[in-house]
């Protein structure tokens, strides 16, 4: 749920195009969602194949993802609504509520984060 804003609104809906269309690939965004580097790559490279971003090497700050119009045509279309609506349920859910669903959400990110770590993973990690 939270995802989905914290997108739209990092990156996708800024105001400056330049901010709206670019974002460092790896700079906390799979941490950020609770993904792997792998997934994040993944992910970000079946949209560069679909046409929806582009990967570009920006002057020494490393590769950053561009929307393409497709992808920007796509945000409009299909994103920023559900963005909106999820936005919009939150807010109509009251202030005492909503402020209980993050306490739970939190918690919730906590104990699984804790159980997440504590699987014995074949490498060691």
């Amino acid at each position: 749920m939270y995802g989905s804003n914290l997108i739209i609104n990092m990156v996708l809906c800024s105001s400056s195009s330049q901010a709206s269309t670019v974002i460092p690939i790896f700079s906390g965004v799979g941490q950020v969602l609770g993904l792997t580097k792998q997934t994040v790559n993944s992910s970000v490279h079946k949209l560069e194949r679909t046409g929806f971003v582009e990967l570009r090497v920006e002057q020494g700050r490393g590769t950053h993802l561009h929307l393409t119009e497709a992808g920007r045509a796509l945000v409009e279309e299909r994103v920023r609504p559900v963005a909106e609506a999820e936005t919009a349920a939150f807010v109509a859910m009251g202030s005492r509520d909503s402020e209980e669903l993050l306490r739970l959400t939190h918690l919730h990110l906590e104990l699984l984060r804790e159980q997440v770590e504590a699987l014995p993973y074949p490498d060691g990690r």
